[in-house]
């Protein structure tokens, strides 16, 4: 197996984004992992469970910043394949549990009722590891990582299923909903790359497209967040690539981005941040233009642009001398514009009689799976 990236270079891409994890002494642990890492061949001895361990480590830190490290491969597929004997496998295991031991708080603005992308990423990782274990004929080894999947799955369906049953507003459930059919996405997305075999086909037939209507088999909740992430959600949390450009939204955990739609208030945060000065804000309400040219569509850049009016003398036209004509002339006209005339509680209640209406119509649906695997 090529050892992939540098650790020298990952720990830099890391302070690159996230330099902030430094000040926080909560994050103590895991900076350490960063600060003791250091550049070897990846054959000797341990070598790959310290590269594994570091790649772990800068995909908790960073998953959920602007600027993600890129070993989401290496973690699921590539170091797996380098694994032969027990003793190495039973080592990555504990790696695994360390990181999803981490609090996925201090490094996302996107955990709803203990529940992030975070989750996904780490049953994901050990599908991964299941797959090779599956190849290895590690039975012991399949049995529990089957088990910690499953019952990372039923805590993320009962959940969901508890805060519709009591009535949790669209920012709660939506949330979770897109989530989870993230979290179900990144499992489907491994397991479907197992190799093929009788034997690993059951696996795979219990674990992908759990979120589609003919996988029904975990109860209609992931159907249902299936639906809600696909009708509501999904044009609202793309990758958000232009905001990768304003560098200074990277000097604080204060500015990392929330599930959206709902950026007014984390708009409002960059208007009076002062991790940020004038200069870098006209970089962000640049970015947020650009990502509105791109996606008209999506509103959650339109949020964040009206919180930042709402919070700056002279609203966002303020920024305007410091952004390409192209871009300054979007400021006061279309969609914009009306968005910048929308006061929050409105949007908030049009996007919950949205999710109303939704959950209405497909509920029942789901309400029919649910006695169907009852």
């Amino acid at each position: 197996m090529k050892a992939g990236i540098l650790s020298s270079v990952l720990v830099e891409q890391v302070r690159n984004t996230a330099a902030w994890l430094w000040r926080d002494s909560r994050c103590a642990a895991l900076t350490a992992v960063f600060d003791a890492a250091y550049d070897e061949p990846i054959e000797l001895p341990g070598a790959l469970l310290r590269a594994f361990r570091l790649r772990l480590a800068a995909h908790h830190a960073t998953v959920a910043t602007f600027v993600p490290t890129d070993v989401d491969a290496h973690i699921r597929h590539h170091m797996w394949t380098a694994v032969s004997d027990a003793e190495t496998f039973s080592e990555a295991r504990a790696h695994i549990d360390e990181a999803a031991s981490r609090d996925a708080a201090l490094v996302s603005a996107r955990v709803t009722e203990g529940l992030s992308g975070h989750d996904g990423e780490w049953f994901s990782v050990r599908a991964g590891g299941l797959g090779r274990a599956l190849v290895l004929g590690f039975d012991r080894d399949v049995d529990a990582l089957a088990g910690e999947i499953d019952a990372e799955l039923d805590r993320e369906r009962r959940l969901f299923a508890a805060t519709l049953d009591e009535g949790a507003p669209a920012t709660t459930a939506l949330a979770l909903a897109t989530t989870i059919a993230h979290n179900l996405g990144d499992l489907s997305r491994v397991v479907d790359a197992w190799p093929r075999s009788a034997r690993i086909a059951e696996l795979q037939a219990r674990y992908s497209r759990l979120g589609h209507a003919e996988c029904s088999g975990w109860g209609g909740e992931f159907w249902l967040a299936g639906i809600l992430n696909k009708e509501l959600m999904a044009p609202e949390n793309h990758r958000f690539l232009a905001l990768r450009k304003p560098r200074a939204l990277r000097r604080s955990r204060e500015l990392l981005l929330p599930v959206g739609p709902w950026f007014d208030a984390w708009g409002e945060k960059v208007g009076v941040s002062e991790w940020l000065d004038d200069g870098d804000r006209a970089e962000v309400v640049a970015a947020l233009v650009e990502l509105h040219l791109r996606s008209p569509a999506q509103e959650g850049c339109l949020r964040a642009l009206a919180g930042i009016h709402r919070c700056t003398r002279g609203g966002v036209a303020a920024y305007g001398p410091g952004l390409p004509a192209r871009l300054r002339k979007e400021l006061g006209r279309g969609r914009i514009r009306d968005a910048i005339d929308v006061p929050r509680v409105r949007f908030e209640t049009r996007i919950e009689s949205r999710y109303r209406a939704l959950l209405e119509r497909f509920s029942a649906g789901a309400g029919r799976r649910l006695r169907a695997n009852g």
